[in-house]
């Protein structure tokens, strides 16, 4: 019996590290707390605290020969050996603390020690909340391949009243309590989706490569793509006909569908009657509902998303929400920085909309930089370019499965 239980309600090992080292910190009163509930309320987690202020100052010199010094040796083994992260991070300055950057810098030495596990984070602070060191630890997750929860958010006023924490900085607040037990909960199913979606898919593939008789038959993963830019001869559009293309030629268990975004009104929720849309968003909202993964692909005006693509994700957004759940990617193309503030902008919407995008690979390319990358016509002409394309969408066919647990 106890063999049973074990197999149906599985331990996860969690990491939890806090950005503030303040004894009487209300962040670490969070991680206190969340440590409590595991031990009485939530179970199948076990939240081992890490104290991030024992590390040295991130300084390479003091690596030898491929090894770190003891505290450091330690702290990245229990981050390897865990299945997911709890982050507690205060807003220093728009951003995460110097403690916390640098345990995270630490653990990212190759060979890095946060890849592929679920994360979630709790913030207690003024003002902002703490919101914009969630995002800025969200965009540093990206370059760790860390996946983040999406929902539910937390994020708390620690100074307003009524008072959250006691004088010692320990959480007193019930309503807050029963916030942080849904994160650990949410937190739990994540990772056990991922871990368990992720071991299916690595026998499906051994199984392939040995041409197993009797394996199961790779599934079929239908993705919607969206194009920011409207113009017909944009390269960003190139790009978008040149996924299709690779996808149909060496992804082709990936079926992608081109949704033309310029037939949609300007969203108005005075064109909304009752709970039906106009004709041409009812179709556009069926499209995406029925996908199982989305492909952006997102030009960069003025450090954001272009106004049509904007559009198209709040039409589909509107209540019942059609993206959520689903994995995504984005790609650009684009002078500068290849499009990389609008792919960030990106991330941070599909945080409230409940969007997966992947980490790896990134793609931002420099279109009207030599050798050419593009055509006359805006298509794809760069072997190099197309290669990264497909290595996007191999990424996001095998993230598409592991949500879907398919495999």
């Amino acid at each position: 019996m106890e063999v049973a239980a074990a197999a149906t309600n599985p331990v996860i090992k969690v990491v939890c590290l806090c950005g503030s080292i303040r004894k009487a910190s209300t962040n670490r009163g969070l991680i206190r707390f969340a440590i409590e509930l595991s031990k009485e309320s939530v179970e199948g987690m076990q939240i081992v605290y890490l104290d991030v202020s024992v590390l040295p100052m991130l300084n390479t010199d003091l690596e030898v020969d491929g090894t770190f010094p003891p505290v450091v040796e330690a702290f990245r083994r229990k981050v390897l050996e865990a299945d997911s992260v709890l982050f507690a991070s205060p807003e220093y300055n728009y951003s995460v603390s110097p403690p916390l950057k640098n345990a995270i810098d630490w653990g990212s030495r190759p060979p890095n020690c946060w890849g592929d596990k679920a994360a979630a984070i709790l913030s207690a602070s003024g003002g902002s909340h703490g919101w914009r060191s969630q995002m800025h630890l969200r965009q540093i997750g990206v370059s760790l391949n860390i996946h983040f929860i999406n929902k539910p958010e937390f994020l708390l006023h620690g100074t307003a009243p009524p008072a959250k924490f006691d004088r010692s900085g320990n959480l007193t607040d019930p309503e807050v309590k029963e916030k942080v037990k849904e994160m650990l909960v949410s937190l739990r199913a994540f990772t056990l989706r991922l871990k368990e979606s992720g071991s299916k898919y690595k026998t499906w593939q051994r199984e392939k490569q040995r041409e197993v008789v009797g394996a199961a038959a790779k599934p079929v993963i239908n993705a919607v793509a969206l194009s920011g830019s409207l113009r017909k001869g944009s390269v960003n559009r190139g790009l978008l006909r040149a996924a299709i293309d690779i996808s149909k030629e060496s992804v082709q268990d990936l079926q992608i569908e081109y949704l033309d975004i310029s037939s949609l009104p300007m969203v108005n929720t005075d064109l909304e009657v009752g709970s039906t849309f106009p004709p041409v968003v009812e179709a556009f909202r069926k499209k995406i509902f029925e996908a199982d993964s989305v492909i952006f692909v997102s030009p960069e005006y003025n450090y954001s998303v272009t106004a049509p693509l904007k559009n198209a994700i709040d039409w589909a957004s509107r209540p019942p929400n059609c993206w959520a759940d689903k994995a995504a990617a984005v790609v650009s193309a684009g002078g500068g920085f290849g499009g990389a503030r609008s792919q960030y902008h990106l991330r941070q919407i599909g945080v409230f909309i409940d969007l997966h995008f992947i980490n790896q690979p990134e793609f931002f390319l420099k279109a009207f930089a030599p050798p050419a990358k593009f055509d006359s016509d805006g298509n794809l002409i760069d072997s190099e370019a197309k290669e990264k394309l497909k290595q996007v969408l191999i990424s996001l066919y095998a993230f598409s499965l592991r949500l879907k647990a398919d495999c």
